[in-house]
């Protein structure tokens, strides 16, 4: 098809207006040649002449400004490749198809078939055919040199969007018929890649080229597969001696329905002896979903330790690498173990024991005493919470006396308050909050712990005083609020409990928490205590005494408000600084040689980062030189360069390619005094194909979804002969049209001509005496 088309010169600034400046000028230069014929004073001969030079010139001159131009329009049949895409991972090798045969024979049988169609494809369509084998990576084959091999996949890893998005990189700049993906849908790779296959196919759907995605494997579930995999756990643990550390994670078992399976926690000590310190069983449900286990571990001696989760091997699995999962244990010297008793459940029990439970260091009990359960009082179990030695400090809420047994002489049982006055004799914390039945209004002055208690309670002086639970609340017993706290002075400013900031504004800092609501009203404070906060009118709000351990009266009950108002930094050290103190670890060691890793596994030949550096005490300025070294599995130590980063130093451990455990320690040199840190670490292997074996027929259905809009569908095996043949019967629309423009009004004899004609008419001009 072809046509003609002028293109006005101001037609990209006037539009239709370009004409209407075209003919103007038309107009213009058809008068200037009018004058020159009829208004010129020269024989007729010598006018035509120039009429017809200056005629000339005129239609050349309008020539240009059309800017004519010839358009031939031309359809071209397009080039198009089918890239074909053969997962050739490990997990391929499973034997779960429906046939019973392996994932690969499978794949490898419906290709065999294919290379008819797909030969026809290319001759009779003129098709290109692209076929790739990926893994981790993809790579270009020959279909008939891949079909004729005997060896089995190994790739040990499935990368399924890099794979994808290697081969559009490859196909750059062709036109696509489709794209065929094989494969099992399992996506295994070794942490996190840059691109993910939902991001690839969504490139496919603006490319207009369609996936379809054929799935091979175990798509039921049927639980054919079988394999068990410690699938999740964390790798570092951080406890104190004689606490509670919850050691959770996930399992994935397929192929042991209903069947119930040892889970042990083996604790490996620094002799490397094992030792299974829990056990428990498990059982694969009716889904594949992961079964979560946790164990309830106490550690009572200090030091690092390995700990492993495992499922011993079990018949017919088809690996047994990932039945285990270790972890770093560290087990530090100090912990603070907590009995937090408490009435009725209210909002600061749960701000505090949340605050409290936050800290590796401390672990808390909660004793929960309902008021609404008056008829079993007093309580006869609850000895074995107050014997010597149980715990490092005792919170008692807004928790009424008349809860614990008092003890019987006749029949010489103690009562639980005696044992509990005993246990801070001997060294143990105590803290007493406030409430509506705390200190005298909770009937305190009655019991064992009015002789310790720093706020005076005495039986005779205060024998009318308790607040009974069905009638009004005894205001005499309280301060009603709002009550700003603050140190006092000296005590309070100087006490390291009071330190709620770091800057040096620490009386400012105080001003800036939000009041208490109320607080308990104390009579007096007894001879040798010490007020470290008050309401700033003389009401003591916090006062401490040390009768054998140490003792807290701690009127409010509302610090929960600090934390909803925007300072929970200011809460959580506040109350982690009253336990410390309570159980007198208020000095930390100063001065240590530290070392950290992001990660504690790793696997073979992985690259692993690490800082180390000094925790400072105030006023020490001395830097010091650190050295590092690691010891391997093998048991040699070789040392690793450190860079100095800031403050801290930072290095990099290349070539662990032994599966073991390893020690990384930091230590430091020169004038210093001998001190070290270490950390472990493990590099251990796990077949991340055979691991993952049930296959993922959603993950390729929702790729092929994704190009819907263009054609893409899931296949099943069976139906993949049908598509190409499809495709040979009809294939898909690959003409373009081609518009080829030529142009005259920009060719040089044009410019000759224009120049020739204007050249003349002035020589003549210049001849006959007209200029």
């Amino acid at each position: 098809m072809q046509h003609w088309r002028l293109s006005p010169i101001t037609e990209q600034y006037l539009s239709g207006g370009a004409y209407f400046v075209f003919a103007v000028v038309a107009i213009a230069l058809l008068a200037t040649w009018a004058a020159s014929v009829f208004f010129t004073p020269l024989p007729l001969q010598r006018r035509l002449v120039l009429a017809a030079l200056r005629l000339a010139l005129t239609f050349t001159l309008l020539f240009i400004l059309l800017r004519p131009s010839h358009i031939i329009t031309e359809n071209e049949k397009q080039s198009a490749t089918l890239l074909l895409l053969v997962d050739q991972s490990r997990s391929m090798q499973i034997q779960d198809t429906p046939s019973g045969e392996s994932r690969w024979r499978q794949m490898k049988s419906l290709l065999m078939n294919l290379r008819g169609p797909l030969e026809r494809l290319r001759e009779e369509q003129e098709f290109e055919i692209s076929v790739y084998a990926f893994d981790k990576n993809a790579e270009a084959i020959d279909l008939d040199e891949f079909l004729a091999a005997t060896t089995l996949p190994d790739g040990s890893e499935s990368g399924y969007g890099v794979s994808m998005q290697d081969v559009l990189r490859r196909e750059d700049g062709k036109r696509l018929l489709g794209m065929i993906l094989l494969g099992d849908g399992a996506e295994q790779t070794v942490g996190i890649t840059e691109t993910d296959p939902d991001s690839v196919a969504r490139m496919l759907e603006r490319l207009g080229c369609p996936l379809y995605a054929v799935p091979f494997g175990d798509r039921k579930g049927s639980g054919e597969v079988r394999d068990i995999e410690v699938s999740s756990m964390p790798d570092d643990f951080v406890v104190f001696a004689k606490n509670r550390v919850p050691i959770r994670g996930t399992l994935q078992i397929s192929g042991y329905l209903n069947k119930d399976l040892p889970l042990e926690l083996v604790l490996v000590g620094p002799n490397a002896k094992e030792e299974v310190v829990a056990t428990q069983q498990v059982t694969q449900g009716e889904t594949n979903a992961d079964i979560a286990f946790e164990f309830d571990y106490i550690p009572d001696k200090p030091g690092k330790y390995k700990i492993v989760v495992q499922v011993p091997p079990q018949e017919g699995e088809i690996t047994t690498d990932n039945n285990a999962l270790p972890a770093v244990l560290t087990v530090l010297e100090g912990g603070i173990r907590i009995l937090y008793v408490e009435g009725e459940i209210r909002r600061e029990q749960r701000f505090l024991r949340r605050a409290l439970a936050s800290s590796p260091d401390m672990d808390v009990t909660l004793l929960t005493l309902n008021p609404r359960d008056r008829n079993t009082w007093p309580r006869k179990d609850l000895a074995s919470y107050f014997e010597p030695g149980a715990y490092d400090v005792t919170i008692l809420g807004d928790v009424d006396a008349r809860v614990f047994f008092q003890g019987s002489i006749s029949k010489r049982e103690k009562g639980d308050l005696q044992s509990l006055r005993e246990s801070v004799l001997d060294g143990a914390g105590l803290l007493m909050l406030g409430g509506w039945h705390s200190f005298r209004a909770g009937g305190y002055h009655t019991t064992p712990l009015a002789t310790i208690s720093p706020v005076k309670m005495d039986p005779q002086i205060d024998r009318f005083v308790i607040q009974q639970f069905d009638e009004p609340v005894d205001q005499s017993l309280h301060l009603p609020g709002p009550l700003a706290m603050q140190p006092t002075v000296p005590w309070g400013a100087q006490s390291e409990i009071m330190q709620i900031t770091s800057d040096g504004n620490n009386q400012s800092a105080w001003l800036r928490l939000p009041p208490l609501t109320g607080a308990n009203r104390f009579r007096g404070i007894k001879s040798g205590a010490r007020v470290l906060a008050d309401d700033g009118k003389g009401n003591p709000l916090l006062v401490t005494a040390e009768p054998g351990g140490r003792v807290i009266s701690f009127a409010g009950d509302s610090t929960w408000r600090w934390v909803m108002q925007g300072f929970r930094e200011s809460y959580q050290r506040f109350w982690r600084q009253v336990v410390l103190w309570l159980a007198r670890k208020e000095e930390q060691k100063i001065n240590d040689i530290w070392v950290k890793l992001d990660r504690r596994r790793f696997t073979p030949g992985e690259r692993i980062t690490f800082e180390a550096g000094q925790r400072k005490g105030k006023g020490d300025s001395e830097k010091l030189q650190l050295v590092a070294s690691i010891l391997g599995p093998d048991g040699r130590r070789e040392e690793i360069p450190l860079v100095r980063n800031g403050e801290n130093f930072s290095g990099i451990l290349r070539d662990c390619e032994t599966l073991g455990n390893y020690s990384l320690t930091v230590a430091a040199k020169g004038k210093a005094p001998d001190r070290s840190d270490s950390a472990q670490f493990f590099v251990y292997t796990k077949d991340r194909e055979l691991a993952g074996a049930t296959s993922d027929a959603s993950m390729l259905k929702s790729l092929a979804y994704q190009t819907r809009d263009v054609g893409g569908k899931v296949v099943s095996p069976e139906e993949l002969n049908n598509l190409v043949q499809e495709l040979i019967i009809t294939p898909l629309e690959m003409e373009e049209k081609i518009k080829v423009s030529v142009s005259f009004w920009d060719k040089w004899y044009v410019l000759i001509i224009f120049v020739s004609l204007i050249g003349t008419e002035w020589f003549l001009r210049k001849l006959w005496r007209l200029v």
